[in-house]
């Protein structure tokens, strides 16, 4: 009896404890992508597709293993909406080094989901806000090129 009662106590706690979490508020971290004023040669972002997914990579070698930070949406849930541009000069807006610096923070095993990116495109006289996810990077695999295979023993 006492133990059961100490386990419905147990679960109760967990129950709560996970209610407060999803309840956190992540704070919005707003860029303004605009490439099409910057030319080719200088741009450090690279737009890719790979399967259902659109990654913006950023072009930076100060993520582990000097790779770029990419930060990614799904094509089949992508999270987008239209503004005009007298309300996103409303939005306070981050550069390309708070940027970095921000996910670099979010590197494991902190805080994965400490922020909520969503980058901002112009487009005609709107600006298009699209939700994003950063890329956790991974070590990449080590291919062995070379090896030696050894005659057969019969």
């Amino acid at each position: 009896m006492k133990y059961s009662f100490i386990f419905v106590i147990v679960v109760l706690l967990l129950f709560n404890l996970q209610k407060v979490n999803a309840q956190i508020k992540r704070d919005t971290i707003y860029y303004l992508l605009d490439t099409a004023k910057v030319p080719i040669k200088d741009r450090m972002f690279r737009i890719e597709r790979e399967g259902p997914v659109i990654g913006y990579v950023l072009e930076c070698k100060c993520y582990p293993y000097a790779r770029g930070i990419a930060f990614y949406f799904p094509i089949t849930d992508k999270k987008e909406r239209k503004i005009s541009l007298q309300e996103f000069r409303k939005i306070k807006t981050v550069s390309i080094r708070e940027l970095i610096d921000l996910a670099l923070k979010c590197l494991p095993p902190g805080h994965t989901d400490l922020y909520k990116f969503i980058f901002a495109e112009p487009e005609g006289n709107n600006i298009r806000l699209t939700d994003m996810m950063l890329w956790i990077p991974t070590k990449p695999r080590i291919t062995d090129t070379v090896k030696t295979i050894e005659p057969m023993k019969n």
